[in-house]
């Protein structure tokens, strides 16, 4: 017998007597991230000398729970605006309420949302800005965890108008 096909046939005997394995790693979470968490974005309508705001809301699936802006340990929240359009500038960045709790793992308390979570970006709008529609995009970065498992940080971009009066 040809030596390259007798080693194929060797393969799949082998292959045929081995037991059946998993189509997925035990380490792989079979939930994914944007099962866990849906963003919604908004804009305030601003005029000209004043500020609007960006507001970011989560959703957070029941028992799951998504490290805040300023949680000391894990992988905190984190907005990023990709370069503004000219006459607005980024302002500060507020969250709401948080929770807080012990992790082992990290020996350190941390802060976390559940169930939902919003991050409000001041953008002020100078005085000489233009009027109209002016497209912001940016991004946020999270993770999240249950009691068993957590899951890869995921970066989720967004796109809204703010309109300059």
């Amino acid at each position: 017998m040809h030596r390259p096909l007798a080693f194929a046939l060797v393969l799949l005997a082998a292959a045929a007597s081995a037991p059946a394995a998993s189509a997925q790693p035990l380490s792989a979470p079979s939930v994914r991230t944007a099962d866990v968490v849906t963003w919604r974005v908004r804009a305030d309508r601003a005029t000209r000398g004043t500020s609007a705001r960006l507001v970011l809301d989560a959703q957070i699936a029941p028992g799951w729970r998504l490290y805040a802006l300023d949680s000391p340990v894990g992988i905190p929240l984190t907005l990023t605006l990709d370069p503004l359009p000219a006459g607005l500038a980024a302002g500060r960045v507020a969250q709401s309420e948080t929770r807080k709790r012990y992790d082992p793992a990290f020996d350190a308390d941390y802060t976390y949302f559940a169930g939902a979570a919003r991050v409000v970006q001041q953008v002020g709008v100078a005085p000489g800005a233009a009027p109209g529609s002016h497209q912001v995009t940016g991004a946020v970065r999270y993770a999240v965890c249950d009691d068993r498992v957590c899951l890869p940080p995921t970066r989720t971009a967004f796109r809204v108008a703010v309109v300059v009066e």
